[in-house]
């Protein structure tokens, strides 16, 4: 609730509504090739150019809360938010529609669809981590062969400790490896944890449930 904080070396400095920031709560951070930052927040995203901020709220296409921001290899910037994902054209942002899994037992931790985080790993793909649809992987180069959209979908039943992936990173040998968290609806279900993913198989690390 205090904005983004800029550290020189030597002092902090804060950046808030006051100069310019769409709002004070950020949750994500991303810097693009032109090193403007994009900062996500609950109330859409904002574009620091060095002196200036620009807002991009649902006026602008970007819908939703707890916007987390991500800069790809080619440039294109996305956004994912209580509302799903979104790409921005260059001057607003489009959603951008992923698939729903087929389900057994959907549940959930807030609001089904929402994107706790967007990655982009190693190989150029674009991997968003769901609440209650688990973790969908967009493939950009096989899109451009295919001229359609390629997307992977992974759940519980794929190996995943809960379908609300919460987090996503790679390590150096190519692994993806995804924090699950607990749901909350349509009842209370205590399962998360870490899961591993090696590029065929998934191996658990269930020790923490993955409360939030």
């Amino acid at each position: 609730g205090q904005g983004v904080a800029r550290w020189d070396g030597t002092s902090l400095r804060y950046f808030t509504t006051a100069e310019g920031l769409i709002d004070n709560v950020v949750t994500g951070i991303a810097e693009d090739g032109a090193g403007g930052l994009w900062f996500g927040t609950q109330a859409g995203a904002s574009l620091y150019d060095g002196k200036t901020f620009t807002g991009f709220g649902p006026a602008e296409g970007l819908a939703g809360a707890g916007c987390k921001m991500l800069v790809d290899r080619n440039g294109a910037v996305w956004a994912g938010t209580s509302a799903g994902a979104f790409r921005f054209d260059g001057k607003r942002f489009v959603a951008f529609e992923l698939p729903i899994p087929v389900m057994e037992r959907p549940s959930y931790k807030m609001v089904p669809g929402k994107v706790w985080d967007v990655f982009e790993d190693s190989k150029g793909n674009i991997w968003f981590g769901r609440d209650g649809y688990g973790a969908c992987k967009f493939d950009p180069s096989a899109a451009l062969r295919t001229g359609a959209s390629t997307f992977t979908h992974f759940t519980k039943k794929d190996g995943l400790c809960s379908n609300n992936v919460a987090s996503i990173a790679e390590d150096a040998q190519g692994n993806i490896w995804f924090g699950s968290i607990t749901s909350d609806f349509p009842a209370y279900i205590e399962e998360g944890g870490a899961s591993r993913y090696d590029g065929k198989t998934f191996t658990q690390f269930p020790e923490v449930k993955g409360p939030m």
